[in-house]
């Protein structure tokens, strides 16, 4: 069954930095050495229902190296809200729990066709993925997408990943433009020259794969700022940058009054209504076939 790619009265959970990999590119600057948060996800997750939170989409890090994620996704199931999870799929790898399917979807992060992919990954990581996907949908009946990062690197292989993941089986495909990290070397490398040409370019590779995948492909561009809704491991809400300026941070999710502008400042579940509704003033998500 197709899903969609809402993101209305949607929070990304940044559940911990703590992962057990050590990418480069990774905006959180996550790794194997970064501590767990110290604040109670059952109360954040009450606080989310609270603020007419609909959707949870748990990063990190990575959400599945979380001690405390099979409670929490539960604990989530039982107030009602949706949830999907982003994941560097290496736990799934090596079981795949029941819970699995409380979520809405699974995202699988890729970095490019198998080539680009597995030079940042590991040799035979992409077809790890691709397994992982078919066990997913198959075994569990699980809706699985992929998390593409459209990095300086990566435009180039679209339409071989796209490919395969017509022929994998996935429901869709959503593109995020790279994000900066503030690591110099790796920024150079990574960034996007121009995002909206960039995007452009993308709608002309993909114009002859219209429809190979039930759920679209679509591109979050991140220079769109100001609308997507993240709570951090601190319990900050913030909203993310694609460029070198910092994120700009609303408060925390247990105020009572949260920023929307730098010098304007409402009741919490006002101020989270009026970024969801920024969405629709951008062309931050848009279809790209």
């Amino acid at each position: 069954m197709a899903r969609h790619f809402s993101t209305h009265r949607m929070v990304c959970w940044r559940l911990s930095r703590h992962c057990n990999r050590a990418c480069p590119f990774c905006l959180s600057t996550s790794g194997p050495r970064v501590g767990h948060p110290e604040h109670d996800p059952f109360m954040m997750a009450n606080r989310l229902l609270d603020l007419k939170v609909e959707k949870i989409s748990y990063s990190g890090g990575e959400p599945f190296e979380y001690p405390l994620f099979p409670a929490l996704v539960e604990h989530v199931r039982g107030l009602g809200m949706l949830q999907l999870v982003t994941t560097n799929g290496d736990r799934l790898a090596t079981g795949i729990p029941e819970w699995i399917r409380a979520f809405e979807y699974v995202k699988l992060s890729f970095y490019g066709s198998r080539s680009l992919h597995d030079r940042l990954m590991g040799d035979g990581n992409y077809d790890q993925q691709l397994s992982l996907a078919e066990k997913l949908i198959t075994a569990h009946r699980v809706t699985v997408g992929a998390n593409y990062m459209l990095s300086a690197e990566s435009v180039q292989h679209v339409p071989a990943f796209i490919a395969d993941m017509a022929a994998s089986g996935f429901n869709d495909v959503l593109f995020q433009t790279y994000i900066y990290n503030r690591r110099r070397h790796v920024d150079r490398r990574f960034a996007l020259r121009d995002t909206r040409q960039t995007i452009a370019e993308l709608r002309g590779l993909l114009s002859v794969h219209a429809d190979r995948l039930p759920g679209g492909m679509k591109v979050h561009d991140y220079s769109q700022r100001d609308w997507f809704i993240v709570l951090d491991d601190s319990g900050r809400l913030i909203l993310p940058t694609s460029a070198i300026e910092q994120d700009f941070v609303m408060g925390r999710v247990t105020d009572d009054t949260l920023r929307v502008t730098p010098d304007v400042c409402i009741k919490a579940p006002a101020a989270l209504e009026t970024i969801w509704e920024r969405r629709y003033a951008t062309e931050a998500i848009v279809d790209l076939v």
